[in-house]
């Protein structure tokens, strides 16, 4: 029998393993029963929970993926927020809760243990403010007051609705510590309303008419507790009568007052008859003050002859004195006439404190 060299046989089982491996992994991708191999993939989300208002534009949260499977978007509360279904965008509809998914799909090369990944959308309802600076905002001198404690820093330009009108309260007069007993900053407002038919100070059958009340005299630079003091003053109180006292009145019950625009608001209290300190601040910028009240609607400081302001300060030489502002001649009356508490024809304002 004939031999073939060794190496001849070797080359043969070679060629036969090779052929076996070659027809079983056709075997293999011809089997539709068995599955090729895939790559692990991931989805998720950084950040799990949202926080946004109604006034904020839609938005995209951030998803990571490895792999390429397709990615769908869904809102369990459309009401709340709708989502797109390819991108992911997220469009705001309203206040409330809901949670937005990202499903995955298995490509041909990828495969995912974990197909989902989503995160809570919290949306709250946006404050919206009347004027351009919140209430929580510093007020500064000429801004206007609204009704919800917001402001507008007032402009030559500037015009106001017929809403804006009714919600404006105040113009803002003075920003700093000299209206204060305690060096305390104060922001005061002079309301809209005045009275120019003319209120005496007290009449001449009320207590403080011939009392020389040194606590409200000039030194005194806050007025907002002046009633208050005249009623401590001696232990004779006569002051719950509101007819004894009609320019303190006035502006103690200022939320009454045609075009105050503050009844039934968070501001209808608190208004006072201004002390001489207070009552020249509002002078030093009449112009701006009155240009305020105009686009406002409210009343101007009247600058003629019969522009006599009654403020809460008891003049010191003689106990029948309150001190009062012309302003149309910016000068403290010195006599006992024009001066008389018990003077009927002095017009009368009303200021408060702001935040």
């Amino acid at each position: 029998m004939q031999k073939f060299p060794k190496v001849f046989t070797l080359m043969g089982a070679i060629l036969a393993l090779a052929f076996c491996l070659a027809s079983c992994k056709a075997n293999v991708d011809d089997d539709p029963t068995v599955t090729p191999q895939k790559t692990a993939g991931s989805i998720s989300y950084a950040t799990t929970s949202v926080e946004k208002t109604t006034a904020d534009e839609a938005f995209i949260n951030e998803l990571t993926t490895t792999g390429d499977g397709t990615v769908s978007y869904a809102s369990s509360k459309t009401d709340v927020a709708e989502v797109n279904t390819k991108t992911g965008l997220v469009t705001i509809k309203g206040a409330g809760e809901t949670t937005i998914t990202a499903t995955v799909a298995d490509s041909e090369s990828y495969t995912y243990a974990v197909k989902t990944a989503s995160y809570t959308l919290t949306i709250t309802q946006a404050v919206t403010y009347i004027g351009s600076k919140a209430p929580t905002e510093a007020k500064a001198v000429g801004d206007i007051v609204f009704n919800d404690g917001s402001s507008t820093p007032y402009s030559e330009d500037l015009t106001l609705t017929n809403d804006e009108k009714n919600a404006a309260i105040a113009v803002i007069f003075y920003v700093g510590t000299d209206c204060s007993n305690d060096s305390t900053s104060r922001t005061l407002g002079v309301g809209l309303a005045q009275n120019q038919s003319g209120l005496a100070w007290c009449l001449g059958s009320a207590n403080a008419y011939n009392v020389n009340i040194t606590t409200i005299q000039e030194s005194d630079k806050d007025g907002s507790d002046n009633l208050e003091q005249i009623e401590a003053f001696d232990g004779v109180d006569d002051t719950a009568t509101e007819a004894n006292y009609p320019a303190f009145y006035f502006a103690k019950n200022y939320a009454s007052q045609t075009g105050s625009n503050v009844s039934g608001t968070d501001y209808a209290d608190g208004w006072y008859l201004p002390a001489k300190a207070e009552l020249q601040k509002i002078y030093d910028i009449l112009s701006t003050v009155n240009k305020g009240l105009a686009v406002c609607g409210g009343t101007k400081f009247d600058t003629s002859a019969s522009g006599l302001y009654w403020s809460s300060s008891q003049r010191a030489f003689s106990a029948k004195l309150a001190y009062r502002l012309d302003f149309d001649l910016e000068a403290w009356t010195s006599t006992m006439t024009t001066y008389s508490k018990d003077y009927s024809s002095n017009y009368v304002c009303a200021v408060r404190a702001f935040n």
